[in-house]
């Protein structure tokens, strides 16, 4: 038997691939509760999912991992226009993660953005990017959206009321930036989460699919069921 058949393992692999994190004992224990109590259908009593495909893209949806890892996400795609990879995201989501009060949250977030424009490749793209209006331009540009408050930041960086790092900030948690880069983002991860690797090419088929059907479960289903990831834990 492969241990990730397993319930109680299932669950704590996600909280670790997704959320970075060891569980906490109460939600853990919740998640189980769902998945030993939940029918055969796969459905509960009032027609909701309750298996393993639906527990499983939760913690993707789940708030901790929108504001933080989808957080992080936001950022390659505010500033470079292009995804993470594995090997860059893993390491950033860590400095936002785990057991952290919303004051030492904030505290990780500014401290990655910091970091995050002092990497060379931020500076090579727009610290010759000196003018406020071509800044944010730049940062549309790069993002591939339309800002609707664009003379709001450009105006804000004129006056000082908002730094360089405060206005990509904007930019990245703006609905623009979020909507346009959830399925990408929901596609990625699925990657970096089940697989721990890069998005091979078939990554675009799949981001096509969720864009057409918004059918999640499809695609989490031939993750979560694919022979790579469950090799990760047996035959």
């Amino acid at each position: 038997v492969n241990p990730i058949d397993q319930t109680p393992l299932f669950v704590q692999q996600h909280y670790h691939d997704f959320l970075n994190r060891a569980p906490e004992p109460a939600g853990a224990q919740g998640w189980q509760t769902i998945l030993n109590n939940c029918p055969p259908s796969g459905k509960d009593a009032t027609g909701n999912y309750c298996d393993r495909i639906e527990v499983s893209s939760a913690f993707f949806r789940s708030t901790e991992f929108q504001a933080r890892g989808f957080f992080v996400y936001r950022f390659y795609s505010s500033s470079y226009g292009r995804i993470p990879r594995y090997v860059e995201f893993m390491p950033d989501m860590a400095r936002v993660s785990g057991f952290q009060s919303p004051a030492q949250e904030e505290a990780s977030k500014v401290a990655f953005i910091a970091d995050f424009m002092a990497r060379q490749e931020f500076r090579n793209r727009y610290d010759g990017v000196t003018d406020p209006r071509a800044y944010v331009g730049a940062l549309e540009t790069a993002a591939g959206v339309v800002l609707a408050n664009r003379e709001t930041l450009i105006a804000e960086l004129v006056a000082g009321s908002k730094t360089r790092g405060q206005v990509l900030r904007a930019v990245a948690e703006s609905g623009e930036v979020y909507q346009k880069y959830f399925n990408q983002a929901f596609v990625v991860m699925q990657y970096f989460g089940y697989l721990r690797r890069d998005p091979d090419i078939l990554y675009l088929n799949w981001i096509d699919t969720l864009n057409q059907t918004g059918d999640y479960r499809v695609m989490v289903n031939g993750f979560m069921n694919s022979a790579e990831f469950r090799s990760r834990f047996g035959q």
